[in-house]
C-alpha cells in the first residue's frame, strides 16, 4: 500500500494526555501511597507492571510534569523524582544515576559508601514525596534469568533509611519475580497493580470512550463508511487494545488526513500498514477487509477470523 504524505503536512499532531478512568485511578493510588507514608512514617511503596505500549510511561510522565523540580532559596525541591534503571544494573550504576538525576555534580564519583550516604541525605532533603524507578525489569539478568540480588538488597536498605515512597514500573511478570525473590523488599511493596490493555466491549466500554477522547483531541471523527461499532471493532483489532498502538494509528492516520475532518478508511489502512503491521506480525489489514467474522480475546491475545473481500480502496 503506497501513499504519499501531503507535502504541507509532515508534523504529527500533538495530542494531550488522555486521562481515562483507569489512568486517573492509578494516578490517585500513587499519591495515596505518598500520603500514607507521611502519616505513618513508614514507606508505603507500589509496583506497577504491564506489557509494552499499555501506557505506563505516559502515566508516569503525567505525574512528573505536574510536579516539576523547583529551585528555591532553601535549595532544590524535587517532589517527584524519576529515573530509569540502567542496563546492566549494578549497585553503583543505579546509585550513580540516582545522584545525577537529583542534581549531584559528583554523582558518578566516590566510593559506594559515599554515594549511599549522599543519597540518604538528598532524597528526603530535596523533599521527594514520590521516587519512581522505571524499567525495573532491568534488575533481572536476562542471560541467566536471575534477579540481581545485590541491587534489590541495596534498594531495600535505601527505602528503609530514607522512608520515601518508591514506585517501581516494569514489564508484566518481571516485577513479581524481582520482589518475590527478596521477602523483605517484597513486604515494602504491598500494593501491586497491573495496567492491562483495554477489554473489548461495545456497550460503553473504556475502549469505545477512549476512541471518542482521541477523536476530540485530534478534532477529527472516524469514517462513517462502516457502522461506528464495526469500525471501532476494527480499530481494536488493529491495536489489540493497547494505548500506544491506538495513538500511533490515529496520529499517523491524522497526518494523512491533515486537510480533512474525517479519518477515512484509506487513512487508517495506510497508518496501520506503515506503523503497526510489521510490529504485530500480521498481513491482515483490518481497514481493508470487509468482514471480520469474530474477534476472540483471551488475556490480551487477539485472534481474528476474517473474510477476505476487499473494500475497494
Amino acid at each position: 500500500m503506497s501513499r504519499r504524505i501531503p507535502a504541507d503536512s509532515t508534523r504529527l499532531p500533538m495530542i494531550p494526555i488522555i486521562r481515562y478512568p483507569r489512568f486517573k485511578q492509578l494516578s490517585r493510588l500513587f499519591w495515596q501511597c505518598a500520603e500514607m507514608t507521611e502519616r505513618t512514617g513508614e514507606p508505603q511503596c507500589m509496583a506497577l507492571e504491564g506489557q509494552s505500549g499499555v501506557g505506563k510511561s505516559t502515566l508516569v510522565e503525567d505525574i512528573v510534569r505536574a510536579y516539576p523540580r523547583l529551585e528555591t532559596r532553601a535549595g532544590t525541591r524535587v517532589p517527584v523524582f524519576y529515573m530509569m534503571i540502567p542496563s546492566p544494573a549494578t549497585v553503583k550504576s543505579v546509585a550513580s544515576v540516582c545522584l545525577v538525576e537529583l542534581g549531584d555534580p559528583a554523582g558518578q564519583k566516590g566510593p559506594q559508601w559515599s554515594m549511599d550516604q549522599r543519597l540518604r541525605i538528598l532524597l528526603p532533603g530535596c523533599g521527594v514525596r514520590l521516587a519512581i524507578l522505571d524499567d525495573f525489569h532491568h534488575l533481572i539478568d536476562r542471560d541467566r534469568n536471575r534477579v540481581i540480588e545485590t541491587v534489590s538488597d541495596w534498594l531495600k536498605v535505601l527505602i528503609k533509611t530514607t522512608r520515601v515512597t518508591f514506585v517501581v514500573t516494569g514489564l508484566e511478570g518481571s516485577i513479581d519475580q524481582i520482589l518475590d525473590s527478596n521477602p523483605q523488599l517484597s513486604r515494602l511493596f504491598a500494593i501491586r497493580e497491573t495496567l492491562r490493555p483495554f477489554d473489548w466491549d461495545t456497550q460503553g466500554s473504556e475502549f469505545v470512550k477512549f476512541i471518542e477522547y482521541v477523536e476530540k483531541a485530534l478534532d477529527k471523527s472516524i469514517s462513517t463508511k462502516l457502522s461506528r461499532t464495526e469500525l471501532v471493532r476494527r480499530i481494536y483489532m488493529a491495536t489489540h487494545g493497547l494505548v500506544g498502538n491506538v495513538m500511533n494509528l490515529m496520529r499517523y492516520a491524522s497526518l494523512m488526513a491533515h486537510d480533512k475532518d474525517v479519518l477515512e478508511l484509506p487513512d487508517l489502512a495506510w497508518a496501520f500498514q506503515t506503523r503497526l503491521a510489521r510490529q504485530l506480525k500480521t498481513k491482515v489489514n483490518p481497514f481493508v477487509e470487509t468482514t471480520i467474522k469474530a474477534i476472540e480475546c483471551d488475556q490480551n491475545n487477539v485472534r481474528i477470523k476474517t473474510g477476505l473481500k476487499p473494500l475497494g480502496l
